[in-house]
C-alpha cells in the first residue's frame, strides 16, 4: 500500500512539474535536460544544461561525476528571487555564479562537494544561477559585473520546449 502511495505521489509531482508546453512552438522534437547549448560567459563560451522544471532544478548536477572545463549547469527561474543550494550527492566542488535577470553576474560562490550546508544569495533580484567547475570562474576571467549571452539561453529554453518570456525578461 505504501508503495502505491508514494507512486501515485510521484507521478502527481512529475505531472504539476512541468510548466511546459504539450508539444515545442516549433512542432519537432524538443531538447532534453542532457543537451548542452553554447553560452557566452564574459569571453568564454561554456556548454550548459538548463534545468528549468522543480524536478530537474532538485537534482542539478547530483552524481556527476566530472564535468569537462567548459560544461556546466543554468538553472532558471520565472520571477526575481534569493537563490539558495546545496551539494547533496554532488561529487565535485563547483563555483556558482548567481544572475540577474539582464544576464548580469552578481555573485559568485563556492560549493564544496557533499556539503549540505545552504548556500543563498545575498541579492534578492536573480532570475538564474550557472554552475561550473570550481574555480571556472577565476580561470577564465569571468567577474561580478560580466554578461551572460541571455539570447542563447532564450534559444536553449524554446528548443527545450519552454516559453523564454516566462524566465527571461
Amino acid at each position: 500500500m505504501r508503495s502505491a502511495v508514494l507512486l501515485v505521489l510521484a507521478a502527481f509531482v512529475t505531472a504539476c512539474d512541468s510548466g511546459r508546453p504539450s508539444s515545442p512552438a516549433s512542432g519537432g522534437l524538443e531538447a532534453g535536460l542532457e543537451v548542452r547549448f553554447p553560452v557566452a560567459v564574459g569571453r568564454s563560451v561554456v556548454r550548459l544544461r538548463l534545468a528549468v522544471t522543480d524536478l530537474e532544478k532538485a537534482r542539478g548536477l547530483m552524481g556527476a561525476e566530472l564535468l569537462a572545463e567548459d560544461e556546466g549547469m543554468a538553472f532558471l527561474y520565472q520571477q526575481d528571487q534569493r537563490l539558495a543550494f546545496w551539494m547533496k550527492d554532488t561529487p565535485q566542488d563547483l563555483d556558482i555564479g548567481f544572475v540577474d535577470g539582464a544576464g548580469v553576474v552578481r555573485e559568485i560562490r563556492t560549493m564544496k562537494a557533499f556539503d549540505q550546508t545552504t548556500v543563498e544569495s545575498r541579492g534578492e533580484s536573480l532570475r538564474l544561477a550557472v554552475e561550473m567547475r570550481a574555480g571556472w570562474f577565476a580561470r577564465s576571467g569571468v567577474g561580478v559585473g560580466d554578461k551572460l549571452d541571455v539570447e542563447a539561453l532564450r534559444r536553449g529554453l524554446t528548443a527545450r520546449g519552454f516559453d523564454s518570456s516566462r524566465y527571461l525578461p
